[in-house]
């Protein structure tokens, strides 16, 4: 019988690129001052109006209080995550002098795009421009239409390009909010209570209901008032709510300050502005009339244990960035690549040319989320255009080497594994020159080296890479850390690539257990190690349990990933292989077909995983005995797998292996038998001694001899391939099924019927265990049991076990499969027997019918049956 091969699925890491924050001089020092605003310095068309306020929009979001890890972050409120981030970043936002005066002319620049006929703003950006220190930073945002308005726009939009620009301003505003905040708590008794009217809709009525005791952030500017009275509005759609805000701490979470606010009628009214995304608890609501409630919040402390735990671990998830990328990097980091790569783009948009290294790592992030979604063709694009802009002028060599890492592992997606192991190893080279020898770093590189190795079927190599890279890691990191889970998980498809299953499967589970520590069974992570140990129990012979860990893989995935993503192509590929082994053939050429419709968008049409699917669908088309079809396929692995890979690799073999098989059941025994010869001479070179792929070949080359009348040396081959799977394989494998029961057929052939019974009944045994009732390989079983009853006359016990295997094919197999012809024949030849010629006639005339669409007139079956048909008609006469 013919082999097939499972898609390799790895885990590879990606370099981890630790960026460092750039050191600047010291920032500008505007001269900050508590101060009342004055009417007199700002024309009429800007004064400010009280209710103003009430109109500029709140955008809340609510997290639930908890100790934030890395998996919340997918399920937490992703504005809240989001404005979180921005925060950051611009609080850690440095400039020089001169660099300062550069961004406020741009910024004027931009905004006056913003209001190109509003001569009243354009006067005031012109003021903005040539006068900003002559007002604080609280005076521009509070008096000025433009500030507000555009910053309240870019809050709603999340418009990456204006917080770029007015990052400076925005910094300056928390300077000041931050000087202003001590003397406002000097003047002002703790606690601090003030109020804001705001309308929201029932849907957001509830989520504040049912949230008391979480967290609450208005992501833009608030100001709120001392005048507690609730606004009452004409909009029965909406709620009215007064939120009570309450200061308890000097040290809070988000600075504050209060104003004096002149309004219309003349009165003086305290104010407090407090910066964006400011963070309160919702501590108590109760509904003041039928559409009006009262929410009190409380300004959360800069040692809330929520509040720090997030911002730490925003600043862990992004620590290998700096500035804005830091935003493209937690969007990745949430599961938003979308976000990720439109954040990228902006950033690149407004990077100068001139900055070598803030676009190269776009490149490089971006040729990431590519790679994330399986677009390995344009993460190759992206990989080589870092290295190509850094080659240009002298970069860092820290970038450099991660642009190579990362192209050298997108060229091993590709199929390209001599240029992935060559980019490698140039990546190591340089490497050495600036780490550490126990630097992780070099551990990553050892193991995509490992990688490149193994899909070149270099396994001792391989091995050695794996092994280097272990050592590193053991020497720098705790015996369950997740790096463990990706090399356990190499190492062990590097065991089972040689055959050593049962090594691999504790390798696998070793992964497993690793990954269960930090991830849920539900998580992405967790799908690699589920894949891998399903396709060891299917190596092992155990489908059922095969089937259990690949649907968990494959489940996780399409949740994960985009349904085109190549990474579900190895699940699929390995669900198919199973329903193959079960005899469920329309299901595996479904799985197979959804494997190699994403690989054909994914890869070039020459990529050696395309030829693994084309391997699987001939086999499956071979078995279904469409024998042209599954030649077609076996043909086009063929062509694949000779351009892309060396003359003596193991996959190779494999091909030869199935297009000899398919071959042998056309009739053609000694092509068949040139071709296995040429897969044998492959294995005994790329192999170890024993590995279960030479023992296909030993079968298949037995099998071809028995057909040639060559008993004695079928049976020195059989019982090779039998000895190589008793050490490879549990004893209920049902490859060695086929084994035993090929070499019952062989003590048959030599009238050793009783010793061909022992193995058949061997057979069985396994059978009985490990196959479904409607098994084509129990037909096999079976015909063979009711040709040992016919030899030793028994013809109604042989007619008995023939019908049996009759019904099964029926079931299971195509209606003009071969398989089908030989029972009928066999049928007939016990109805000869017996005397009842007119039964003979009507299965060998079926036989005939059947040989006749399946093969060309001068095959042999044919023939035979024809012949047979003959005969028992002339006794009929």
């Amino acid at each position: 019988m013919g082999t097939t091969i499972s898609k390799r699925q790895s885990c590879v890491s990606v370099t981890q690129i630790d960026y460092e924050e750039t050191t600047v001089s010291t920032p500008v020092a505007s001269n900050y001052r508590t101060h009342k605003i004055s009417h007199s310095s700002q024309s009429q068309n800007v004064k400010r109006d009280d209710k103003q306020y009430l109109h500029d929009s709140l955008l809340m979001s609510i997290i639930p209080s908890g100790k934030y890890t890395t998996n919340d972050l997918k399920q937490l409120n992703q504005l809240f995550i989001y404005w979180t981030m921005v925060k950051l970043i611009i609080i850690n936002f440095k400039c020089e002098r001169d660099v300062h005066k550069e961004l406020l002319k741009n910024l004027a620049e931009f905004s006056r795009k913003y209001y190109l006929n509003n001569t009243n703003e354009l006067k005031l950006i012109d003021e903005f421009a040539q006068n900003y220190h002559g007002h604080t930073p609280i005076w521009w945002y509070t008096m000025t239409n433009f500030i507000r308005c555009m910053l309240n726009q870019a809050f709603e939009t999340k418009d990456l390009e204006v917080f770029m620009k007015m990052a400076f301003f925005i910094k300056d505003l928390y300077q000041q909010l931050k000087f202003l905040q001590m003397n406002t708590l000097k003047t002002n008794k703790l606690p601090i209570i003030v109020y804001r009217n705001y309308q929201v809709t029932n849907e957001e009525l509830e989520n504040i209901k049912n949230n008391k005791g979480n967290l609450l952030s208005f992501n833009n500017f608030i100001i709120a008032d001392s005048d507690h009275e609730i606004q009452s509005h004409s909009n029965n759609l909406m709620i009215n709510i007064l939120f009570r805000i309450r200061i308890e701490s000097k040290r809070t979470s988000t600075s504050f300050a209060s104003f004096q606010n002149d309004n219309d009628s003349g009165d003086e009214q305290k104010s407090f502005i407090f910066f964006m995304h400011s963070i309160f608890r919702i501590v108590d609501m109760k509904q003041i009339t039928e559409r009006s409630w009262e929410v009190d919040l409380t300004l959360t402390s800069n040692k809330d244990e929520q509040v720090t735990c997030l911002t730490d671990l925003l600043r862990h998830e992004t620590r290998e960035t700096v500035g804005w990328l830091r935003l493209a990097q937690l969007m990745s980091v949430i599961g938003d690549f979308d976000q990720a790569k439109t954040i990228h783009n902006k950033i690149f948009e407004l990077t100068p040319e001139n900055d070598i290294s803030t676009r190269s790592r776009i490149y490089i992030e971006l040729g990431n989320i590519d790679n994330e979604f399986g677009d390995y063709k344009s993460a190759n694009t992206r990989y080589e255009k870092s290295i190509e802009i850094q080659q240009q002028q002298s970069s860092s060599h820290h970038l450099l080497r991660s642009s190579y890492n990362n192209y050298g592992e997108v060229q091993r997606q590709l199929g390209n594994y001599s240029n992935a192991l060559s980019v490698h190893k140039k990546t190591l080279k340089m490497k050495k020159q600036y780490l550490f020898p126990d630097d992780l770093s070099l551990a990553i590189t050892y193991n995509n080296m490992a990688l490149a190795s193994e899909s070149l079927a270099n396994f001792a190599n391989a091995s050695k890479f794996h092994q280097q890279a272990l050592s590193i890691k053991r020497k720098t990191l705790s015996s369950d850390h997740q790096e463990f889970a990706i090399a356990y998980n190499n190492i062990g498809e590097l065991q089972r690539l040689m055959g050593n299953f049962s090594l691999a499967l504790q390798y696998f589970e070793r992964a497993l257990y690793i990954r269960l520590k930090k991830y849920s069974t539900s998580d992405g992570p967790v799908a690699i190690p589920y894949n891998n140990i399903g396709r060891i129990h299917w190596e092992l012979g155990d489908y059922s349990l095969a089937t259990s860990y690949l649907q968990k893989s494959l489940d996780i995935k399409l949740k994960t990933y985009s349904c085109n993503h190549p990474w579900l192509c190895c699940t699929y590929n390995n669900i198919g292989d199973v329903h193959q082994q079960m005899g469920e053939y329309a299901n595996a050429l479904s799985y197979y077909q959804k494997a190699l419709e994403i690989q054909e968008k994914a890869f070039s049409e020459n990529h050696p995983e395309i030829a693994i699917t084309y391997t699987n669908m001939g086999r499956t088309h071979r078995s279904l005995a469409n024998y042209p079809t599954a030649l077609s396929y076996y043909r086009k692995a063929i062509e694949i797998q000779q351009e892309t890979l060396s003359s003596n690799h193991p996959s190779l073999a494999i091909c030869y292996n199935n297009h000899g098989h398919v071959c042998q059941l056309m009739g053609k025994h000694q092509t068949a038998l040139e071709y296995y010869q040429k897969a044998l001479e492959i294995q005994v070179k790329s192999l170890r001694e024993g590995h279960p792929s030479l023992a296909a070949t030993c079968n298949n080359l037995g099998d071809v001899e028995r057909q040639l009348g060559n008993y004695t040396k079928a049976l020195t081959f059989y019982e090779q391939s039998l000895d190589i799977k008793k050490n490879s394989l549990p004893s209920y494998h049902p490859i060695l099924a086929s084994t035993y029961n090929n070499i019952g057929v062989i003590y048959q052939s030599i009238s050793n019927y009783s010793t061909a019974l022992e193995y058949y009944q061997k057979t069985l045994e396994i059978q009985q265990k490990t196959l479904p009732s409607h098994h084509p390989d129990l037909a096999v079983f079976y015909i063979n049991i009711g040709a040992y009853h016919q030899s030793t006359k028994e013809y109604d016990t042989a007619l008995e076990y023939f019908n049996k295997a009759l019904e099964i094919q029926l079931i299971s197999l195509p209606a003009s499969h071969p398989d089908i012809a030989v029972t009928h024949t066999s049928i007939a030849t016990v109805y000869v027997n017996q005397g009842d010629y007119k039964s003979a006639l009507k299965h060998e005339q079926s036989a005939v019918d059947i040989a006749s669409k399946t093969f060309a007139p001068d095959h042999p079956k044919v023939q035979m049956f024809q012949s047979y048909l003959e005969q028992i008609r002339a006794k009929i006469k």
